[in-house]
């Protein structure tokens, strides 16, 4: 380290330099940090700390390092510690000695906070379009769909008949939670800490509320010890998105078993799809299974910073650089996992008649045997014990429920009739479902089309 060292003997042994430093999650943080200290420079020059001129000046420099950080060209340096410093000295080498103003009213731990926020933002508004996306291509499959009847699964085990469309419509429901507590966090992270220096304010005459409103925070912070020292917000964003990616998982999980042979309920394209080394037959679901797999590594993000937050006495300190690598990698992971959701979403086909086939187990319609004698006056756990009866009563005799009798049905309850063999239509099961939110095409194909309106 060769900079802040004046009231030192020594320069920082080399291994400790390469150790405490930061510039290789700090790359991802060169575009917010200069945002942050153009804005500082503005206030700056608003209260009369600085000039106009020493503003603009510093302003065009910092302006010029962000474009040649777009350009891949502005490149961290390990020897200056982090994205602050290395920021500092290629603006002094710009623009001479009005960069040595920059710093004034503000220390290197109410700037990271700063900046740990402002990536944070940008995180979580990307992932906001992509969740909104990835509903999107989840409706559009599901409306292209939606007379498409197939099993609905408790336990993994066939429950009821439910519409495709009603279960991608779960899954739209999912990310729409997800959105809501992103929108949540939002607020919580965009409060501006710019002003409470190392951890007491300053004496100069700085007006936070002016740079937070530059860089469109609409709240600043009440507390300098705690402005630098809180990472709530990447806490929260961390839970936010493991959250999410659980969901991906789930929805990887379930669309990896709908493609097996064994279900055959759906078919991913080439596109979405790679080869076995050794197996010439094999169309493996990869990037799905990868998804599933990225889920984990967000989780453990979310224990190491909650870990790292646990131990820390009041005011800033040093562990709170390890909390910036984690928001970096699951923001990027997050974002890659549901562009790859979308992308496997609109390649994937429906086989409808394999989806039918097996809905139309009879023994699915168990649940409205036991509703049809309900609406006939019965009472319902005498229509469950009737209708649990004439299953292990065709189970026995080795009798599918819809090949039995209305003798034999009547035998277990008087109440039934000859139209109980209409139940046992997969199509006419989900249709007769009444209740709001319900398998029932016309409020499933409703429920899309507001996503679709949405998006």
């Amino acid at each position: 380290m060769q900079v802040l060292r004046k009231a030192f003997s020594q320069q920082l042994n080399e291994t400790l330099t390469a150790f405490v430093g930061s510039v290789d999650a700090d790359q991802a943080l060169v575009e917010v940090d200069i945002k942050g200290s153009i804005a500082h420079a503005a206030m700056l020059a608003e209260v009369g700390i600085l000039s106009k001129a020493q503003g603009a000046n510093i302003e065009q420099g910092l302006k010029q390092i962000l474009v040649l950080a777009e350009k891949k060209e502005f490149v961290l340096n390990p020897v200056f510690e982090d994205v602050h410093m290395n920021v500092e000295k290629k603006l002094e080498e710009l623009i001479g000695e009005d960069a040595l103003r920059l710093h004034t009213a503000r220390s290197r731990n109410d700037q990271v906070a700063l900046d740990l926020r402002l990536f944070v933002l940008t995180q979580i508004d990307a992932i906001m379009i992509l969740l909104t996306h990835l509903q999107s291509c989840l409706a559009k499959s599901g409306l292209a769909n939606i007379d498409v009847v197939m099993p609905g699964y408790t336990h993994l085990q066939r429950a009821q008949p439910v519409l495709f469309a009603h279960s991608m419509h779960a899954f739209v429901t999912m990310l729409e939670r997800d959105k809501s507590r992103f929108i949540d966090a939002r607020v919580r992270t965009a409060v501006s800490p710019l002003g409470a220096g190392a951890q007491a304010g300053t004496s100069l005459p700085i007006k936070p509320a002016f740079s937070a409103s530059l860089l469109e925070l609409p709240a600043c912070f009440t507390n300098s010890m705690d402005a630098v020292s809180d990472r709530d917000f990447v806490a929260e964003f961390l839970f936010d998105s493991a959250m999410t990616a659980i969901h991906l998982s789930q929805l990887a999980e379930t669309l990896i078993i709908w493609a097996s042979s064994e279900f055959g309920f759906v078919k991913f394209a080439d596109a979405v799809t790679t080869a076995s080394s050794l197996m010439p037959q094999k169309k493996n679901p990869d990037p799905v299974e990868l998804v599933r797999g990225k889920a984990g590594g967000m989780l453990g993000e979310l224990i190491n910073v909650m870990t790292t937050l646990k131990g820390l006495p009041l005011g800033y300190n040093r562990d709170l650089q390890e909390t910036k690598p984690p928001a970096i990698k699951v923001g990027k992971d997050l974002c890659l996992a549901l562009k790859v959701m979308a992308v496997v979403v609109d390649n994937m086909s429906v086989c409808p008649d394999q989806m039918l086939e097996a809905a139309s187990d009879p023994g699915m319609m168990s649940t409205d045997l036991v509703e049809f004698l309900v609406e006939k006056g019965c009472p319902f756990r005498q229509a469950h014990e009737a209708v649990s009866s004439l299953v292990a009563y065709a189970q026995k005799k080795n009798l599918l429920l819809s090949q039995l009798s209305l003798a034999d049905f009547q035998s277990f309850a008087p109440q039934f009739t000859e139209t109980v063999f209409v139940l046992f239509d997969p199509l006419g099961s989900v249709k007769a479902k009444r209740s709001g939110g319900s398998t029932a095409p016309a409020s499933v194909k409703s429920a899309l089309e507001k996503v679709k309106t949405k998006t």
